[in-house]
């Protein structure tokens, strides 16, 4: 009367069970910091996605340049600006270096067409050739001692210099009927004192190259 009863067994268990689904392996998540980041497979990319870019960093493209023109990284290289991202923003390693990527892409791009008012405008024609005037603008001596990075473009046709006030200089050369004709933008002029000094330092030193070439 107070054996042990027996335990029930399910009446389902004969029933033939349907096999379990096996969920694909998720892309790898890394988290850092507050905020979870997809990381997308492949390379590294200038043109990451806007909506993924978004999602994964918290802030859009425009916002990322911004951050990086005004920090004092903005013309380093990609991995400075990548481990800056990393390090102060706690962005994850892939999209620190995509983002880095689309910097260095939109610095390089001509400003020609942007209406920015730390941006300053001068175009002269040099009486020569665009070959010998392109020559001649490399020579670092002409421009003094007072820039830390120079670097030749010889397939655009274009010159980058970094002055040592943070600011930067791009010209850019084209041929017209035997001139060249020269485009200066330099860039991050916050002032108007540095807007002056570099107006009158170009004139000056375009006005020094006429006179040469012209002899």
């Amino acid at each position: 009367m107070f054996g042990r009863k027996k335990k029930l067994t399910d009446i389902f268990q004969d029933l033939p069970k349907a096999p379990v689904s096996v969920e694909s392996q998720p892309r790898e998540i890394r988290k850092s910091g507050k905020r979870a980041m997809l990381i997308p497979e492949g390379p590294y990319t200038d043109n990451p996605a806007a909506d993924l870019l978004l999602a994964n960093t918290g802030k859009q493209r425009e916002i990322w340049l911004d951050i990086i023109f005004a920090s004092q990284l903005r013309e380093s290289k990609q991995a400075q600006i990548a481990k800056f991202l990393q390090d102060d923003y706690r962005v994850q390693k892939w999209w620190a270096n995509s983002i880095a990527l689309m910097y260095l892409k939109w610095r390089a791009q001509s400003k020609s067409s942007a209406a920015d008012e730390r941006l300053l405008r001068i175009t002269s024609v040099i009486p020569t050739t665009s070959a010998l005037a392109y020559n001649i603008f490399t020579a670092s001596t002409i421009y003094g001692e007072g820039f830390n990075r120079f670097l030749k473009l010889v397939q655009d046709e274009k010159i980058i210099i970094g002055f040592s006030n943070q600011t930067r200089a791009t010209l850019i050369f084209e041929s017209a009927s035997g001139n060249c004709n020269l485009l200066v933008e330099h860039e991050f002029l916050d002032d108007t004192a540095k807007r002056r000094e570099a107006t009158k330092y170009w004139q000056n030193l375009i006005q020094k190259i006429i006179y040469q070439v012209s002899r």
